[in-house]
């Protein structure tokens, strides 16, 4: 997003002021089922996009369900997939407006526009093949951890200020009614599928390279491979032709190579194509007659490694070394770059072959019980020795404390990772207002509502109190008030000076969840919004029935609890196991009779609660019934 397009910082009048907790500053950008927001998180103020769809695209509640279960698919891949090419979500919900999905906030602008407004034509040779480069090596992060992104266009690639690539809109979920053909084929924008996605409706990681190779011929040549005035010509022309000839030749590459790469990035068959992302834009820099070696260098270097054996590039402080890269197609023997005499390679660069070396580590924080996370995988809490290489990374969370990145330097003597406490602005609010508060013991200054200071690594008492009315909630590490207004209730005196007042028994409880997703949750009967993360609901004592869902997990379930005066019930929502279902077919995974949206192809795990489930393919009349504990596969057979 350019200077001119930021939004206005007040919102205008059909903006919303918040969706969630989340304060909205103006309008992004607005299509047929969605919007997009800039908003900020009051917590951390930290500047974020909102995605909501629309009232209007929801027509029942089956489809509230399905745009949740394919936004929390959504962020569930962005925690795996831990990259910088790749936009980060960190919140999923449901709101007045519709659910939403909040997501990093890139400050730049889509390449589709700069497609458009001829701004990428401007570019050197060099300049495209960087920013194709950073797609590739997104994309084949998102194929090694089995993700198949499914529709890749520029539409879906934003450029940063700095000029780097993020690409956003991962896991997408194909349903019947959201297609440009009206066929219910694939979801995605026609002149970037694949000929599989739209003869079969289904797609690959090999998918994925066919819709990057059309990516890339357009920011070369200015040009689509498959062009039409209409979109049955765009799908037959992708299905049955070649792609078009470019003229003039695209300046840079030698006579031949243009048809010769694009002809197999391009191919009808899935199997001819190149093996990686990596692969493709490898043999295509074989093709240049103009990159310096400086900028051959850097591109090697952005094509980390991934399928098919993309080099690593290593830099040291007085050189750079590629590793041996094996030949492409058309092409004998192995291919080397070499930059170093011996002595400047074990001086600068020679930690290189401690790479794929294992050295025990220990991690300790400071506070201990930090959980370590590789690639979304729990391994457990600090201390914990670890077996890493040189070059790998961690993150280390704890409830109420920002997370921090460890990265292995080669030393098995790991320093003592102090973890910063997470201080946010929180907003205390009583019904009635004007009550005064006493925090951890101390006087606060003014009246209900007001704005504190907030270290969520710390517990927290507050007792609210106004002409007769208290309450006094309590509040562990990592939770926070977050939007609750607490109803003052009459207060019992105490039985002696100086002894902390209790609260009336007809006070308020709560009903906190503990888990990795959220519920919705509905108590007697009544909707009552979601439960989980930090957040509490607010209940009056007594006996009270839960029944507990999430469609997205296919998890339901009824507890029977007891509320407290001023008490806080804590419920576990179960841990989510892991499925991949492979069928013959590819077609759509259903589980207890709803559509998961994933292909039954393999590639893509199915996040789910633990118990009875039937999975079964759409159209298709295999089924099978387990009892899933743990992560499994699933396969069927003709």
């Amino acid at each position: 997003m350019t200077d001119s397009e930021n939004p206005s910082s007040t919102p205008a009048a059909s903006t919303p002021a918040n969706i969630g907790r989340y304060e909205i500053k103006g309008l992004l950008g607005s299509g047929a089922m969605g919007s997009v927001y800039l908003a900020e998180d009051p917590r951390i103020k930290r500047r974020l996009a909102i995605k909501v769809v629309k009232v209007d695209a929801i027509r029942s509640e089956e489809d509230r369900a399905e745009f949740l279960a394919r936004f929390q698919r959504e962020a569930e891949v962005s925690g795996v997939l831990n990259d910088p090419g790749i936009v980060t979500i960190y919140d999923v919900g449901d709101s007045e407006l519709g659910p939403f999905l909040a997501m990093e906030f890139v400050a730049g602008k889509a390449l589709d526009s700069m497609l458009k407004s001829g701004e990428l034509q401007a570019l050197e040779l060099p300049g495209k093949l960087r920013i194709a480069a950073g797609i590739a090596a997104a994309l084949d992060h998102a194929h090694r951890h089995g993700i198949v992104h499914r529709d890749v266009k520029p539409g879906n690639v934003m450029m940063t200020e700095e000029g780097r690539p993020k690409l956003m809109d991962f896991g997408i979920a194909k349903r019947e009614d959201a297609n440009l053909t009206q066929t219910g084929t694939f979801l995605g924008t026609p002149s970037y599928a694949s000929p599989e996605q739209i003869r079969e409706g289904r797609a690959t990681f090999r998918s994925d390279i066919f819709s990057f190779g059309v990516l890339v011929f357009e920011m070369l040549s200015g040009s689509l491979p498959f062009p039409g005035s209409s979109i049955n010509t765009i799908l037959y022309k992708i299905v049955n032709e070649p792609p078009v000839d470019v003229k003039p030749p695209v300046l840079g590459l030698l006579p031949g190579a243009w048809e010769r790469v694009f002809s197999k990035v391009l191919a009808k068959n899935p199997e001819v194509r190149y093996e990686s992302c990596a692969a493709f834009l490898r043999d295509l820099m074989e093709m240049t007659s103009n990159l310096r070696a400086e900028d051959r260098s850097e591109l090697l270097g952005l094509l980390r490694s991934g399928v098919g054996g993309a080099p690593i590039l290593v830099r040291g402080p007085e050189a750079t070394m590629a590793m041996p890269v094996k030949a492409s197609s058309g092409s004998s023997g192995l291919k080397w770059l070499w930059a170093l005499p011996v002595a400047a390679l074990l001086g600068g660069a020679g930690w290189y072959f401690l790479r794929g070396t294992d050295t025990k580590v220990k991690l300790e924080t400071t506070p201990v019980g930090a959980k370590i996370l590789k690639d979304g995988a729990d391994l457990g809490h600090t201390p914990l020795a670890l077996a890493m290489k040189v070059g790998e990374k961690v993150t280390l969370e704890k409830p109420g404390y920002e997370p921090e990145t460890f990265a292995f330097s080669g030393s098995n003597q790991a320093p003592r990772i102090e973890l910063r406490p997470r201080i946010s602005e929180e907003i205390l609010a009583t019904t009635p207002a004007g009550a005064k508060v006493v925090m951890d013991e101390t006087p606060l200054e003014g009246e209900t509502p007001m704005k504190v200071s907030w270290d969520q690594s710390k517990p927290h008492r507050i007792t609210f109190t106004k002409e007769g009315l208290s309450l006094s909630p309590n509040y562990r590490e990592g939770e926070t008030p977050g939007t609750q207004i607490y109803t003052l209730v009459e207060r019992r005196e105490a039985l002696t000076t100086g002894e902390i007042k209790t609260v009336d028994a007809n006070a308020q409880g709560f009903v906190r969840a503990t888990g990795t997703f959220t519920a919705k949750v509905r108590v007697d009967g009544k909707e009552m919004g979601e439960v989980g993360g930090s957040g509490r609901l607010a209940l009056s004592p007594g006996h009270h029935r839960l029944e507990l869902s999430s469609p997205g997990h296919f998890y339901s379930e009824t507890k029977d609890i007891t509320v407290q005066p001023g008490q806080t019930t804590t419920l576990s929502l179960p841990a989510l196991v892991a499925i991949t279902v492979f069928h013959p077919s590819g077609d759509v995974v259903v589980i207890d009779g709803r559509s998961t949206g994933v292909d039954s192809d393999g590639s893509t795990p199915i996040r789910l609660a633990p118990g009875r489930h039937t999975i079964s393919i759409q159209g298709k009349s295999a089924s099978q019934t387990l009892d899933l504990k743990t992560d499994q596969n699933v396969r069927f057979k003709l």
